[in-house]
């Protein structure tokens, strides 16, 4: 494709790509949005399925897409890996590949896509399953030869229906274990929710002993309340007696793990929680208090 003139046109969504030589990358125009709010479709791009290598014309673009669609290093078969990520849990959901029709199209229509190797044509995350991954952004890798896709699932990516393709633990099939769908790719914040998951589940299915302090928590709500009163006072202190970080962060972790117990009690999920802090990085903290009070 021909590079971009130097005076690029003025399109409704400016700014998001650049159209000279210098290429910032796309955490620079998230940075540059009012928080994580969801921008529409980029309008200036249209697409037709085509090969993986191309033909120039194969896909319709304006010269700002045009020029960031060069950018990217494509291997000799014109494709670039494409990971999808969960926005919310950072769940590594699934792992394809793109060309630039999929990458077009994917800014344009704010869906994963993909191109098939095995059928040669472009494919939309969710198109005969409807779990789409509506995609938030997309990242390039300081190579330009991979791609992230951070965006939110509309249902279970895996075939298997499992939340995410990967759920096999190495480590866990060197020691002969079978594989658990319900297994995610985990971050410290999810493996503690599983935890306390799996300690209410023991509750029923093991019923007497000596229960875990987390066991009692979850079967005691004034003994988790109280413990949340104390952990948040313990954390304030920490301000007014000018402690030191490492006694904020400890702290913190108390009154994190206690609320999560509580959430766990009330069936709340802390994706939940994470995705609605998401929809408000865009309000002012003032307007969604008044919005709550009127609700």
């Amino acid at each position: 494709m021909a590079a971009a003139p130097a005076a690029a046109p003025t399109h409704a969504h400016s700014g998001i790509f650049s159209s000279g030589t210098s290429f910032p990358n796309f955490r620079s125009a998230a940075a540059s949005a009012p928080g994580w709010r969801r921008r529409e479709p980029y309008r200036a791009v249209s697409v037709v399925a085509g090969s993986a290598q191309s033909a120039p014309g194969a896909v319709a673009v304006d010269n700002e897409v045009d020029t960031l669609l060069d950018s990217v290093k494509w291997d000799s078969k014109g494709l670039a890996v494409a990971i999808a990520q969960n926005v919310d849990t950072g769940a590594i959901l699934m792992q394809g590949f793109a060309n630039k029709e999929a990458l077009a199209k994917t800014i344009s229509t704010r869906k994963a896509t993909f191109f098939s190797r095995s059928r040669s044509s472009l494919w939309t995350k969710g198109e005969t399953s409807m779990n789409f991954v509506n995609v938030h952004d997309i990242f390039l890798d300081c190579d330009r030869d991979s791609i992230i896709y951070l965006g939110k699932p509309d249902g279970p990516t895996c075939h298997t229906g499992a939340e995410t393709c990967y759920y096999t633990s190495v480590y866990d099939a060197l020691q002969s274990s079978k594989p658990n769908e319900g297994r995610q790719v985990m971050t410290t914040l999810y493996s503690l929710e599983d935890t306390i998951s799996r300690r209410q589940e023991e509750i029923v299915t093991e019923g007497g002993g000596k229960p875990s302090w987390t066991k009692r928590l979850l079967l005691d709500n004034q003994l988790l309340c109280s413990k949340i009163r104390e952990e948040a006072g313990e954390l304030i202190q920490t301000l007014l007696e000018n402690e030191d970080q490492s006694r904020a962060a400890s702290e913190m972790a108390d009154l994190l793990y206690h609320a999560m117990v509580l959430l766990r009690v009330k069936d709340v999920k802390m994706e939940e929680v994470l995705e609605v802090l998401r929809k408000r990085f865009s309000q002012s903290g003032i307007e969604e208090k008044a919005s709550r009070n009127k609700s």
